[in-house]
């Protein structure tokens, strides 16, 4: 309740600073933090737990995540408020990357998204203030920061535990190419 009262002077001060928020759920895998985007019943807080049960993998946030530049490298703040989900952490750790939830009714794949879609649906996915034309192309700024140093995914997806294997074997590629 107490964040709902003071949530748009929140968004509006860490935007001040640099920071943007996701409406997103987390984990931390490989000392990175992946968020899970995608929109509301989407099914990113079933995704992520089923990268805690199966992986063991420690949830961070269950529904907004607080993101910033530090050293040339995103960071994702730990803070603590979680929507409903009671998860939440208020460490900081480094982004690997976004994986953009959509459903498919019979298997699970990476569909490609060109640069200027990655960004798009990053932007969607914001819910830092842009009631100005300057807060808007901050955030788009910082949305390009992101797809351009991050992996930004396209996950099309069963409810199937099959849906957090695909991801970690990708995840597990891009981590070797690097």
């Amino acid at each position: 309740n107490i964040f709902h009262a003071i949530r748009l002077f929140f968004l509006f001060a860490a935007q001040k600073h640099g920071k943007f928020a996701i409406h997103s759920a987390s984990i931390l895998y490989k000392e990175k933090v992946w968020l899970f985007s995608g929109h509301s019943g989407m099914g990113k807080s079933t995704h992520t737990k089923m990268w805690h049960d199966l992986l063991q993998t420690p949830y961070l946030n269950g529904d907004l995540n607080l993101l910033g530049m530090e050293n040339s490298k995103i960071i994702v703040y730990g803070i603590p408020w979680c929507g409903t989900s009671g998860i939440y952490t208020t460490t900081d750790h480094e982004l690997g990357g976004i994986v953009l939830l959509g459903r498919d009714p019979e298997k699970d794949f990476l569909q490609e998204l060109s640069p200027s879609e990655k960004v798009i649906r990053i932007m969607q996915r914001m819910i830092s203030p842009a009631w100005t034309e300057r807060q808007l192309s901050e955030n788009l700024f910082f949305a390009e920061e992101i797809a351009d140093r991050v992996p930004v995914l396209h996950l099309l997806c069963t409810k199937n535990a099959s849906a957090a294997c695909v991801m970690k074997n990708a995840i597990d590629q891009l981590e070797e190419l690097q």
